[in-house]
């Protein structure tokens, strides 16, 4: 049976997510372990997978902006 997430639960995924070194690659799988090292929060991929929180935070994680809104110039 799949874990159900509490809202401490996905606070401390996100805040992972957010504190992760852009020295390490940055995967689903890793982000597991690391859950599980420090927190004992035992998920799997497809389950943090759908968590519009975490996808949100791991995407933008990956894409470099981290939430943030990337200034643009107009002309």
């Amino acid at each position: 049976m799949a874990k159900h997430l509490t809202d401490i639960d996905i606070s401390n995924i996100v805040s992972l997510i957010g504190g992760w070194d852009s020295d390490c690659k940055l995967t689903w799988d890793c982000l597991c372990k690391l859950a599980f090292k420090r927190h004992k929060i035992t998920i799997t991929r497809q389950v943090i997978h759908k968590y519009v929180r975490i996808k949100a935070a791991f995407t933008d994680k990956k894409r470099g902006t981290d939430g943030k809104t990337p200034y643009r110039q107009r002309y």
